[in-house]
């Protein structure tokens, strides 16, 4: 698997976290909107049928009253047209029957209408304009109200029942609202915490090779990554690796050169008979052999990181004196004080 497919992965819970809150809230809309058409489709048009039937019944009371008042084809023409319409839009409230008791308000409507039709009919058939009166207030009128009064019933209980559901529909919306932030704050949560873990872990080789990186800096070529896999960082591991390796190889066969070469200059210095004195480049001492111990008194401590300590006399002054003018190319000093009166080339 490769790094950038890692890194992918590492942002998988988060975009995972985005889509389910995505799908949440779809599912949440289409519940809402759901529930706004079940109210439509069970009490609008009950509240609407009722309101019709109203009108309806209310013109062929108007119809009625022209035939008392002896206007009988403008009545029977009014009627004609209010009748077909207030049967359908009984068929309507019949056939949407939803609310509880609204089946029996239904019957009762369905009993008075079929009663009124019945009257309006005998209504029709009597001439004497006293005795039509007579029969439209004792028999024709009351049966209106009572067809009136049920349709008012149907009405007021599909509109109770919108309001009631619009306050339900009101608190389901709060509570999934409530429930769409707290799903969306967890799984985004969620997904941040698993993308940074995962994240940290895709990234911990990366300190893995700096702290070996460091530990070679300071000396310890030994130091390796050990770290496996197919990736892109495993194979800078292992290169790393290799690398580190030929450099461990390198130092100790140039230590070892570097050692032998020291022993070998350190044996043919002592084998000298005469005083052999190394200095550096700044006049210091780096090394003498046994014969320049025993005649000039200088002693090199190796073991410190002070200069040699200088005993007898003015001899190691002179010398020092004599190293300083080579270094600056003085040409050749002939120092004071050798034992016997020879004199010393140094250079």
């Amino acid at each position: 698997m490769t790094l950038r497919t890692k890194l992918l992965l590492a942002q998988a819970p988060l975009g995972l976290a985005l889509a389910l809150v995505c799908i949440l809230s779809v599912v949440m809309l289409s519940s809402l909107g759901s529930h706004s058409q079940t109210i439509l489709k069970d009490n609008y048009r009950s509240v609407l049928a009722a309101q019709r039937m109203k009108e309806s019944i209310e013109r062929l009371d108007s119809a009625a009253l022209f035939l008392v008042a002896s206007q009988r084809e403008k009545g029977l023409q009014q009627a004609s047209a209010h009748r077909p319409l207030f049967e359908a839009e009984l068929k309507v409230q019949e056939g949407n029957i939803t609310e509880p008791g609204e089946r029996e308000i239904n019957e009762r409507l369905r009993a008075f209408w079929m009663d009124y039709q019945e009257k309006f009919d005998r209504l029709t058939k009597i001439s004497d304009p006293e005795a039509a009166r007579q029969f439209y207030f004792a028999e024709l009128e009351p049966t209106f109200y009572k067809v009136k009064s049920a349709a008012d019933e149907i009405l007021a209980l599909n509109q109770d029942a919108m309001v009631r559901k619009s306050e339900n529909v009101r608190r389901t919306a709060e509570r999934m609202n409530t429930l769409t932030i707290t799903a969306a704050l967890g799984a985004l949560l969620l997904g941040l915490v698993l993308s940074i873990s995962l994240t940290r872990r895709l990234l911990r080789p990366l300190a893995v090779l700096s702290q070996t990186t460091r530990r070679i800096g300071e000396g310890d070529f030994t130091a390796r990554a050990p770290l496996q896999g197919k990736d892109e960082l495993a194979q800078l591991a292992r290169d790393f690796n290799a690398m580190a390796s030929h450099l461990d190889e390198y130092r100790r066969s140039s230590l070892g050169e570097l050692l032998q070469v020291q022993q070998a200059s350190q044996s043919a210095i002592d084998s000298l008979p005469d005083p052999v004195v190394v200095f550096g480049v700044e006049g210091d001492v780096r090394n003498v052999n046994h014969a320049a111990e025993t005649l000039l008194g200088l002693v090199l401590e190796s073991s410190t990181k002070d200069p040699p300590t200088e005993r007898g006399s003015g001899c190691a002054l002179g010398l020092r004196a004599a190293a300083h003018a080579c270094i600056r190319r003085e040409g050749v000093l002939h120092p004071e004080g050798v034992r016997g009166g020879d004199s010393g080339t140094l250079s």
